[in-house]
């Protein structure tokens, strides 16, 4: 049986989203339907940004730098078009098998059923994450802020990225605001950025994690779990 905290105390499990609940990368697989549906696919200026983010993915440039590269790309789109097309996207890729890492919805599910509030925690944007986290019956989102303007993206974001130290303060805001206890949470990650997360909490899981993450959780006797 899971142990955990007390029930009749409110706790929050705060869970990455790429790579942690789903196999693929939200970021880039709805970059990739949304220029298709705009017909902008293989324009001049779209070539010249997917060359600029492949170099910065390949240099191995901050992570934090590439998400806002990332949404550079978004300046001058209406919200309402890129909340359609994310909901689109998302019964397209919804259909493919093995998105959803079926472990990790049973973490989910348990939490919930305990009372607690499920949070993600993600570098991806609300416009993505918002259908998967309604069918998963999560309620609180942690994504990139993205700006707008008059029902418009700028391409810019209004803080910092949703990474790394990002997402750690992202889960210590909104455990002030909820008035929980730190000790009495979980998060849930992947990747070595998500360490400043899971050190938050009282409750940190790598998922699948890489073997010097895994020597990591090792050394710090964090939890891990194996999903398929």
């Amino acid at each position: 049986m899971k142990s955990g905290p007390d029930s009749a105390l409110s706790w929050s499990a705060f869970f990455d989203v790429d790579g942690t609940l789903i196999s693929i990368k939200s970021m880039f697989s709805f970059l990739d339907y949304l220029l298709e549906q705009l017909g902008t696919s293989d324009t001049p200026e779209v070539r010249a940004y997917r060359r600029t983010l492949q170099q910065m993915i390949a240099e191995e440039q901050p992570r934090e730098a590439i998400n806002r590269f990332y949404y550079s790309i978004y300046a001058g789109l209406e919200v309402a078009l890129v909340q359609r097309l994310g909901r689109a996207w998302y019964a397209q890729v919804r259909n493919s098998d093995g998105l959803f890492f079926s472990r990790m919805l049973e973490e989910i599910r348990w939490h919930q059923a305990q009372g607690a509030s499920t949070v993600l925690v993600s570098g991806s944007f609300a416009a993505v994450l918002a259908p998967l986290a309604e069918e998963l019956g999560v309620a609180f989102l942690i994504a990139a802020p993205l700006e707008i303007r008059e029902g418009r993206y700028t391409g810019r974001l209004t803080g910092h990225p949703t990474i790394g130290q990002g997402k750690a303060d992202g889960v210590l805001a909104f455990t002030r605001e909820h008035r929980l206890q730190l000790q009495r949470c979980y998060a849930y990650g992947d990747d070595i950025s998500d360490v400043p997360m899971l050190e938050q909490v009282g409750y940190p899981v790598m998922v699948n994690p890489d073997p010097a993450v895994r020597d990591l959780c090792q050394r710090r006797n964090w939890s891990v779990i194996e999903a398929a």
